[in-house]
């Protein structure tokens, strides 16, 4: 009891500071058996596996847009919506099954800066820190603005943690007319923009 009440305290000023991170950082320094439940592992996370005692197995990988993952020992897998720990399990398992027994595995999530895609017709395609209050225009502008083929319509494509898919369709030119209609678009971390070319 006494230690839930240290970490409501550390966690409360934290947030109140603006650094949730320090909080779950400091939460673990207390409390190393994890009564802090894991962050999931999102689109855009880097993942870093390590395999004790065998250097070979180690790697880094970038979670896709789609939220998969692809390790060269299991294949490409569906890791957005897991922890870190159930990630560690489900390799744990298939390294034991085809390569080595009883591997020690070790999972973490080693960039959690949130991101978008932008990517079709923009100047630079590509992947941009998530900000709040971003939405599809502000994202393309991020990317340098569209390409002389684009089409003033663009989708923001979404997928939740099960992989299902959500597309959003917007029209640019409505943006920049109303600040109310910018509201209902706003995007968020995960999210990819598509730009495609315009018939002319």
């Amino acid at each position: 009891m006494k230690k839930t009440i240290i970490l409501a305290v550390i966690c409360f000023m934290a947030v109140s500071s603006g650094c949730p991170l320090a909080c779950f950082a400091e939460a673990r320094k207390i409390d190393p058996e994890g009564l802090i439940p894991s962050r999931k592992i999102q689109p855009g996370d880097t993942i870093k596996i390590n395999v004790w005692k065998y250097s070979d197995l180690n790697a880094t990988i970038v979670v896709s847009s789609a939220g998969t993952m692809s390790y060269s020992y299991i294949g490409e897998v569906q890791v957005a919506g897991k922890t870190p720990e159930e990630l560690r399990d489900l390799i744990t398992r298939q390294l034991d099954q085809n390569y080595i027994a009883n591997p020690r595995v070790d999972v973490t999530i080693e960039s959690e800066l949130p991101t978008v895609y932008v990517v079709g017709e923009v100047v630079r395609p590509g992947s941009y820190k998530y900000e709040i209050n971003l939405d599809p225009l502000k994202a393309v502008a991020l990317a340098g603005g569209l390409s002389n083929f684009a089409s003033r319509t663009a989708l923001i494509i979404r997928r939740d943690p099960n992989g299902i898919e959500t597309q959003i369709k917007v029209k640019l030119n409505e943006l920049m007319k109303a600040n109310e209609e910018r509201a209902k678009y706003q995007l968020l971390p995960g999210d990819m923009v598509v730009v495609k070319r315009g018939w002319f």
